[in-house]
């Protein structure tokens, strides 16, 4: 009976001893998984086989932001994660090797929107991931090899709405990016438009900053088409209608989609502006949170909307 008990004790004090020396054993799945600080492989295994979504969310979605360090290990176990959406704000920096391992992600999002810069290499591993979306909007500014890296991407948009400087170079780069990318270039607004590689890069930008849109609006260069732009969904929707609605030239928004009462009614100021017809578009609440009333439609514009109707092709 002695020895029974001797064994059982000893036994005890090994499974202890084997917690103290490795503490990912007894780690437990926080309920908030922002509050993670830091993952071994090991942890991030049992994060991905234990986790399960908020059933209420819009897309099943794994937020680690309070991670600031990733190594390659761990970025492996993550990217196995069973979520439409995985997104990271709390890293500053991604190693090539981390990034290779995220580009394995099954799911259509990937979001690095802590990343305040991105070498080569780095972006050209992330430009390996097959979703349909990946964010970088922490970056300010984007060099020209990244630049070309990153535009490999080959999903349906790609958004780094944080950059405020750019290049010339760093524009023809991007503009051989394939899909729809969102990005706001405050700080050569004014001169975005006097080059080639802008005027290429246009046709892809899917959102505008007020700035931007006026000098648009100004340019002679531009011929006044924004294909990529689906929606005006932004806080001030309404001030970047009104700058593009005072351009002279031709101005066309043929795959519109989404817009508020009030920016309707700012962007068909431009009596000759190109948009969609108003019934096939989806009126929103206003996106600076001022009360959404009704879109009534001037006489001059339904005369116009029943002309295109009946000339429609059936």
């Amino acid at each position: 009976m002695f020895a029974i008990l001797r064994i059982t004790m000893v036994g005890a004090l090994l499974v202890i001893m084997a917690g103290i020396a490795c503490p990912s054993l007894a780690w437990e799945l926080p309920k908030g998984t922002n509050k993670i600080e830091s993952l071994t492989p090991e942890q991030a295994r049992k994060l991905v086989a234990e986790f399960r979504p908020d059933v209420h969310a819009d897309v099943p979605v794994l937020a680690l932001h309070g991670l600031t360090m990733l190594n390659a290990a761990t970025a492996k176990e993550l990217a196995a994660a069973r979520v439409d959406l995985l997104t990271f704000d709390g890293l500053a920096s991604l190693n090539a090797a981390a990034a290779k391992a995220l580009a394995e992600f099954q799911g259509s999002r990937l979001f690095l929107d802590g990343l305040k810069t991105i070498d080569n290499e780095t972006a050209k591993a992330l430009s390996k991931f097959k979703g349909s979306l990946l964010s970088l909007n922490g970056l300010t500014s984007i060099d020209v090899d990244a630049a070309s890296a990153i535009a490999e991407f080959r999903g349906k948009r790609l958004r780094l709405t944080g950059v405020i400087t750019i290049d010339d170079d760093v524009a023809h780069s991007l503009s051989t990016f394939k899909g729809e990318l969102w990005m706001i270039d405050v700080g050569a607004a004014k001169t975005l438009v006097n080059t080639k590689a802008w005027i290429g890069l246009l046709p892809k930008l899917a959102m505008l900053d007020a700035a931007t849109a006026q000098a648009l609006a100004e340019s002679e260069k531009w011929d006044g088409r924004l294909p990529a732009v689906t929606a005006f969904d932004s806080p001030e929707a309404v001030v970047i209608a009104k700058a593009l609605a005072t351009r002279k030239g031709p101005l066309a928004l043929p795959n519109l989609k989404k817009i508020s009462p009030k920016t309707l009614s700012a962007l068909v100021e431009k009596r000759d502006v190109e948009i969609p017809l108003i019934e096939t578009l989806e009126l929103i609440a206003e996106p600076d949170g001022s009360p959404t009333e009704d879109f009534v439609i001037p006489e001059w514009l339904e005369g116009r909307e029943q002309a295109r109707k009946s000339t429609k092709p059936n």
